[in-house]
């Protein structure tokens, strides 16, 4: 088993789970960074993201999504290659002008089902145990 370890960020005087990971499009990797939620169902980027990778949404899925506050916001899902320290796998992402939390949110949906993750509050770390055994 595979552990990649981040350093939580600090960010507006908190430390937080907030990572570095690539998307690729057309062959070319984007560096963004997102908090890691265990509490989201979906990874959800600000649609502003998706325009500069010059990511064409027109055709993408469609949904309507829960967010913290109970409010529904629209969202289009797209599968992307992603990039996770040396980890590549699929992620489905959806992107929103209506993401309000200031970062994109990298939630459970494929993430989660094929990392273990785990957070260290006192350490200020998060890390993924990636199992290789789990097919794709």
């Amino acid at each position: 088993m595979r552990s990649i370890e981040f350093a939580y960020t600090y960010y507006k005087g908190l430390y937080i789970p907030v990572v570095p990971l690539q998307l690729n499009h057309r062959s070319e990797w984007f560096e963004h960074w997102a908090f890691v939620d265990s509490g989201a169902t979906y990874s959800v980027f600000h649609a502003r993201e998706a325009s500069n990778m010059e990511l064409d949404l027109d055709s993408s899925m469609q949904r309507m999504i829960v967010v913290g506050d109970g409010s529904f916001i629209p969202a289009a899902f797209v599968k992307m290659p992603t990039r996770i320290g040396d980890v590549e796998l699929e992620i489905e992402i959806g992107f929103s002008e209506r993401l309000g939390v200031g970062f994109n949110l990298l939630g459970r949906k494929d993430l989660f089902e094929k990392f273990q993750v785990c957070f260290s509050d006192s350490k200020r770390t998060i890390s993924f145990h990636f199992d290789e055994s789990i097919t794709q």
